[in-house]
């Protein structure tokens, strides 16, 4: 059965909101991010900053955890914010390495409050044979809703220079 928009409304404020991030390349590619701007919507004048809610906002906010090393946000009091998949870079894209990343994206999705289940996380090499690159695929389900989210994160294992 597919969520309806009365669904989506009913669990909006579980979801939260928070400022919207307008993301460089797109197209689940959460890199390079700023903050992001648009005619103000009561007017239609003048520039003021987007807010995401509802399941824009979580997507953001599990992109955000997911890119995020744990511990990072620990001086500002976030200790076990974050995922531990990081560790990872440098390790060759092997069954062992993938099956690490899914581990650790599993534990940093099991901290998000807003997700009820996680259904299934693959991580599977981009490239046939494996180089540097893994696509994280991610299906949760979220509180208060039927349908699965869905989200893919690429992610590389290339140590950066």
């Amino acid at each position: 059965m597919a969520s309806t928009t009365r669904d989506l409304t009913a669990i909006e404020p579980l979801l939260g909101r928070d400022l919207m991030l307008d993301y460089t390349l797109g197209g689940g590619f959460f890199e390079d991010a700023d903050l992001a701007s648009g005619r103000r919507p009561d007017t239609g004048q003048g520039v003021d900053l987007q807010v995401a809610s509802g399941l824009d906002n979580l997507t953001q906010a599990i992109a955000n955890r997911l890119k995020t090393r744990k511990g990072e946000l620990a001086p500002i009091g976030h200790p076990d914010y974050g995922s531990r998949h990081h560790e990872l870079i440098g390790q060759p894209n092997v069954d062992r390495t993938r099956n690490l990343i899914k581990l650790y994206i599993l534990q940093a999705l099991n901290t998000e409050p807003r997700i009820e289940k996680v259904l299934s996380v693959n991580v599977v090499p981009e490239h046939q044979p494996p180089r540097d690159s893994v696509r994280v695929e991610v299906q949760a389900r979220v509180i208060g809703q039927e349908t699965p989210l869905n989200l893919v994160l690429p992610f590389s294992l290339e140590v950066a220079l």
